[in-house]
């Protein structure tokens, strides 16, 4: 019962760092291989969402909590991957 939870935690975090990179804005500025890295971390996190609830692989605590301070590292960063590498000195 515990796991559902826990699964439900980690899939709803991950769609939300999905869909914050991909609702990010660049303006017009943006560099092409962080373009792509973006593009692979919305493939990684929606095809998590979708292993978890389609192969049903357990999640644990410690991944729901991993899957949150990702939502909010993102969240912090507004979906801009280039902050996520670099930041500023």
């Amino acid at each position: 019962m515990i796991e559902l939870l826990f699964q439900a935690i980690a899939v709803i975090a991950y769609v939300i760092c999905g869909f914050r990179i991909a609702a990010f804005s660049h303006g017009g500025d943006f560099h092409r291989g962080y373009s792509i890295l973006a593009a692979i971390l919305i493939a990684a996190f929606l095809g998590q969402c979708i292993h978890i609830l389609f192969f049903k692989d357990p999640v644990t605590l410690w991944d729901a909590i991993f899957a949150v301070l990702l939502a909010i590292i993102i969240m912090r960063t507004k979906g801009n991957v280039a902050k996520l590498i670099w930041s500023p000195s």
